[in-house]
Parts: structure tokens; C-alpha cells; sequence
């Protein structure tokens, strides 16, 4: 759904500029960390629809980021999509807390796909179902 606020939170400089190129001609308002304490940051004082945040990242790890999310923004975590690219070193651990993930390298329309499922039931209550 256009219009959204996607946070993307990745360490390395060409996925966050391709991903912000592709949402933002497709609609999406985006908003970019390059670290998980930036995302935090930004949680804090913007509201956001979708997360897709790395795992593997130099000064704070996706999963720490992820715990910090559930602690002070818990409604966010549904909202959650893990990019990695190697998402079968922590598979246990995603399969735990039950997050989808995008392999990278990934295709432009499984992004907009999973953000869609990310926010499908925020849509469903929007528009009273």
C-alpha cells in the first residue's frame, strides 16, 4: 500500500540507496539508519508501518535491535521483515521469533510483498475487519 513509512536499517550503503530509490518511486515514504542505535533513535520520535533491518550489522547486531524494538515498541514487531544474506546462520533464532526474511540478494518484488504482509492486518483494521 503506497503511502507507507518504511525504516530500513542496513550498514551497507547500496542496499539502503537501492531500497530507498525503489520505495520511494513506488510510493513509500522511507527512512533510513545506518546503525541500530540510529534506528532507535528514530523509533522514538517517528512512527513507522514497516521495519526490514539487517542482522548483521558492526556496532549493534539485528537481533539486539530486534529485543530493543520488542521491549519499547512491541506493536512493531509484526511489522518486522529480517534482510540477510545468510539468513541460515540465525535460523533458529527467526524461527523463534517467527520472522519473515529477505534473502539477499533479493528482488525488488519480494520487498514490496513483504512489506505488504507486514502491514496487511494494520490495513484490515484501518478499514474495520
Amino acid at each position: 500500500m503506497k503511502g507507507l513509512r518504511v525504516l530500513v536499517v542496513d550498514d551497507e550503503p547500496a542496499v539502503r540507496r537501492a531500497l530507498e530509490k525503489a520505495l520511494t518511486r513506488n510510493g513509500y515514504s522511507v527512512l533510513l539508519a545506518t546503525s541500530g542505535e540510529q534506528a532507535c533513535e528514530m523509533l522514538a520520535s517517528e512512527p513507522v508501518d514497516a521495519i526490514l533491518m539487517d542482522l548483521r550489522m558492526p556496532s549493534m547486531s539485528g537481533q539486539t535491535l530486534f529485543h530493543l524494538i520488542l521491549s519499547q515498541w512491541p506493536h512493531l514487531v509484526p511489522r518486522i521483515a529480517i534482510m540477510s544474506g545468510d539468513p541460515e546462520d540465525q535460523q533458529e533464532w527467526l524461527e523463534m521469533h517467527n520472522l519473515p526474511v529477505l534473502a539477499k540478494p533479493f528482488e525488488l518484488a519480494r520487498v514490496f510483498g513483504m512489506i505488504d504482509m507486514l502491514t496487511a492486518a494494520e490495513r484490515r483494521q484501518a478499514n474495520g475487519f
